[in-house]
């Protein structure tokens, strides 16, 4: 027993093999705080098995379609964040590149999460709003207009918090 300890090869391997092992219960667990609509906690638990395993396949997608229905939940209807987008000015072709890539990570059939198919759907959503130039700019006004009633509201008063 003693030699396993001096044996830096059999140490390695067996971190490596535990490191592998929490990194799956860390995914397991996203996706069970997922489902209860915890979304802090399975983003934490994703970022965790990150940590733990790098190489484990799929956790960028997972941590995106998290991301975006933690966004959705957050703020309603903000398509530019869903999007992952701050500048309400950008481009058309800013939009469409932030929307393919996110299609293309978070799509169930490169994603195995069970976010992927309500994130994929915000996304296209989102998408089908700001890609049309009319469409964007009635959503535009929308929030123009919302954000100068919010600022009537006193914010920390639950009751008079603003809703879409």
């Amino acid at each position: 027993m003693l030699s396993l300890f001096n044996n830096t090869e059999a140490i390695e391997l067996i971190y490596s093999f535990l490191a592998d092992k929490e990194a799956e219960f860390c995914k397991d667990m996203a996706e069970n705080f997922f489902m209860q609509q915890q979304y802090d906690l399975a983003i934490f638990s994703i970022v965790s098995a990150k940590l733990k395993n790098p190489q484990l396949h799929g956790l960028n997608n997972y941590l995106n379609a998290y991301m975006v229905h933690k966004i959705d939940s957050t703020i309603k209807d903000e398509w530019y964040a869903v999007l992952g987008i701050k500048d309400h000015g950008v481009g058309a072709d800013e939009i469409k590149k932030r929307y393919k890539g996110l299609a293309v990570m978070i799509h169930p059939d490169k994603c195995s999460s069970v976010a992927a198919e309500g994130a994929t759907k915000l996304i296209i959503e989102a998408w089908e709003i700001l890609s049309d130039a009319r469409k964007r700019e009635a959503y535009g006004r929308f929030v123009m207009s919302s954000s100068k009633r919010s600022r009537k509201y006193d914010s920390s008063s639950p009751s008079k918090r603003r809703r879409y």
